[in-house]
């Protein structure tokens, strides 16, 4: 089986980290994947693996617009040429682009919905595919209430992580290397990771931090990402006295190495379909607290395997975060049923073989 991944960029992030690890865990199953993009800061994870990028110039707002439908003839012509057999479109524009290359070749394709999404012309012009994935209840449900994709298109398939890859335990010794590498002292941690965006909500986080201090006058808040909010961000923590409390790392497909070093994870999303570096930070075995939104509440038990607070709740943040880290007991608890949480339910594996499933389930119909 030929697998075409078309996306609209290859850059660190959520869909990017589904499309890589999906796509190297098609390839242990016997599946030739072949990526499209308009390129990014990924491509050399991709040739470390051997997977290959095909360029796309497809990097576009406008789902409808040129770009997007010039895009689904140059993505026709990547099918013919690496005679594809099914293509899996992740976003708007690579939609669009999967349905024109679909109607020229013959080739099927099926689409994931990674989150929200307005209507718009979705009403009137369908690039849903032949099956849609949600990767969440949350998703599905406004897939059908929302974008009025019918319930027999629609495969609930969770998003997964590589357990194995998350599962190691860093001593004591190496998370004070690993924080010291970091740039950052020996007092607890309380981090997230994220594209830095207005819906992850990370001024949230942010202004949380002013009010652990006072509790905590050595805690220090990691911020991991890259992101149009960067600046933002950094000012916000500046006119708050806090900046010195605050570090800035960037992007990093290595994300085990900077959850080895938070004491709590904070994932504050304004919306979220379901959350790869959620999910990652459960795998690790950090105590989580996150935004009750979307598709979170499909991974989260409110006070078993993580802390559920308002969207946009900093004070609920900090009065969250805050007896966590007067419990190392308590973290280690909680981190520990987040961690069996994953294994059971959210796994690489279990993904993998269930997207396998649904190609060829679309290619036989």
């Amino acid at each position: 089986m030929r697998v075409l991944q078309v996306t609209t960029h290859f850059t660190i992030g959520g869909i990017t980290n589904y499309i890589f690890t999906l796509s190297k865990a098609l390839e242990a199953r016997g599946a030739d994947v072949v990526i499209a993009s308009s390129g990014g800061d990924m491509e050399p994870e991709l040739a470390k693996c051997g997977i290959p990028h095909r360029a796309l110039d497809i990097r576009t707002k406008f789902e409808f617009g040129p770009k997007a439908i010039r895009s689904g003839f140059a993505l026709a012509r990547i099918v013919r040429n690496d005679r594809i057999d099914i293509i899996h479109a992740h976003s708007r524009v690579s939609q669009v682009a999967a349905a024109i290359a679909s109607r020229m070749t013959g080739v099927p394709y099926v689409t994931t919905c990674h989150g929200y999404f307005k209507k718009r012309l979705r009403g009137v012009i369908d690039t849903w595919g032949k099956a849609v994935i949600a990767i969440s209840d949350a998703v599905q449900v406004h897939l059908q209430q929302d974008l009025g994709v019918d319930r027999s298109r629609i495969a609930l398939i969770y998003s997964g992580v590589d357990i194995k890859r998350f599962s190691k335990e860093y001593s004591a010794a190496e998370i004070a290397a690993a924080k010291k590498e970091l740039g950052l002292s020996s007092g607890p941690v309380v981090g997230t990771i994220g594209r830095l965006s207005p819906i992850k909500g990370q001024k949230y986080l942010v202004q949380a931090l002013k009010e652990i201090l006072p509790a905590y006058p050595d805690a220090q808040g990691l911020i991991v990402g890259n992101g149009e909010e960067e600046a933002a961000l950094k000012k916000l923590a500046g006119s708050l006295g806090i900046g010195e409390s605050v570090r800035f790392i960037d992007s990093c497909p290595d994300t085990h190495r900077f959850l080895s070093v938070m004491d709590v994870f904070v994932f504050p999303s304004v919306k979220e379909g379901l959350g790869i570096a959620l999910l990652e930070a459960l795998g690790s075995g950090r105590a989580c607290v996150a935004s009750k939104v979307g598709g979170i509440g499909d991974i989260i038990t409110d006070g078993v395997s993580g802390i559920l607070v308002g969207v946009a709740d900093a004070k609920g943040i900090a009065a969250a975060v805050i007896p966590l880290l007067a419990s190392g007991a308590g973290r280690k608890a909680m981190g520990e049923k987040g961690r069996t949480l994953v294994r059971e339910k959210f796994t690489l594996d279990a993904m993998a073989e269930n997207v396998m499933k649904l190609y060829r389930e679309v290619m036989r119909r």
